[in-house]
């Protein structure tokens, strides 16, 4: 961990404003009355956090494990007690010592889940300062950490207590997802199952979810793996596919839209129409008023020359 994130970490030794401490009470409890830790412990900000020659992954490894923890933490979100969590070394023996030890550090799981703990960055999860191990674990195989994944770990795993050990090796001759529970202090084999979509996968008892492997075509740059929700009767959406989603609702909104401009414009034509015919109407009346007027006043000039020819007659009658 370089020193930038040593200090993001590291708590200021300076008192708190009453709202302060007030805020940080707050924050320490769930709405199930859970106690949370949400300041880092010592070992947390003092063990090491990185190797000094990290085993590089593979792009399909690095796919699996990015959308999973994606779809993951989007599953839990809003809720303050779950912490999903990737690549982080799990101190799990107080007598480790790095500088003694130093070719052989603690796993760092591909992805991990752990209840009842603060959803906040951590640099490391120190199990000792967080009062459990995680919950659940899933190692991705690769080729340079295959015996290790399935021998090693597995072991370790089982002797840190993790309740739940998920393996993935995409690239095995037998069956790619595997997944085991705590028995007795071994790991027992979990059953697989057949879910929607004619896809086979495992259940994970402590998540409520099934994980199952998918056929991936060489060119794709998506995860093999998928989450299932059995409560809900769907599986979780990636990220490509909230891309998708995302594209193909503003789409339908560009869509909406367009029709809704062209149904404004037409609108507005048939309104122009509309008031063009009323204007013709008006024209007319107008005509028809003056031809109205144009004909009183020649019927009024017709009754006074009658009238005066009326006249004339009787003047020339009595001469």
């Amino acid at each position: 961990m370089t020193e930038a994130m040593r200090t993001l970490f590291r708590q200021p030794d300076v008192p708190m404003l009453a709202g302060e401490r007030a805020f940080s009470e707050e924050r320490k409890r769930t709405a199930n009355g859970t106690v949370l830790r949400w300041t880092p412990g010592p070992d947390e900000l003092r063990l090491p956090s990185f190797e000094d020659d990290p085993v590089p992954q593979s792009a399909g490894q690095l796919f699996v494990i990015v959308d999973s923890l994606d779809s993951l933490q989007r599953h839990w979100r809003g809720r303050q007690d779950v912490f999903v969590g990737s690549d982080q070394f799990i101190y799990w023996d107080p007598a480790y010592d790095s500088r003694k030890n130093p070719v052989n550090p603690p796993p760092a799981p591909d992805l991990y889940v752990a209840f009842g703990v603060a959803n906040r960055l951590r640099p490391v999860y120190v199990v000792w300062e967080e009062g459990k191990p995680p919950d659940f674990v899933l190692e991705v195989v690769s080729p340079s950490s295959r015996r290790r994944d399935k021998e090693e770990k597995q072991v370790l795993y089982a002797k840190m207590g993790v309740p739940e050990f998920f393996l993935y090796d995409p690239e095995s001759g037998e069956v790619p997802l595997r997944g085991f529970e705590l028995r007795n202090g071994a790991y027992a084999r979990l059953p697989q199952e057949r879910l929607a979509e004619d896809m086979v996968g495992v259940r994970s008892k402590v998540l409520g979810l099934c994980l199952c492997a998918k056929p991936s075509a060489p060119e794709s740059i998506q995860s093999s793996l998928c989450w299932y929700d059995p409560v809900k009767g769907k599986f979780l959406p990636t990220r490509h596919e909230m891309a998708d989603d995302i594209e193909q609702a503003k789409a339908r909104i560009d869509a909406e839209k367009t029709r809704a401009d062209a149904a404004e414009n037409r609108a507005e034509v048939a309104e122009n129409r509309a008031e063009a015919a009323e204007n013709r109407v008006d024209a007319a009346e107008r005509g028809h008023a003056v031809e109205k007027t144009r004909a009183d006043s020649e019927k009024t000039r017709a009754d006074a020359a009658e009238r005066e020819l009326a006249r004339l007659r009787l003047r020339l009658e009595e001469s």
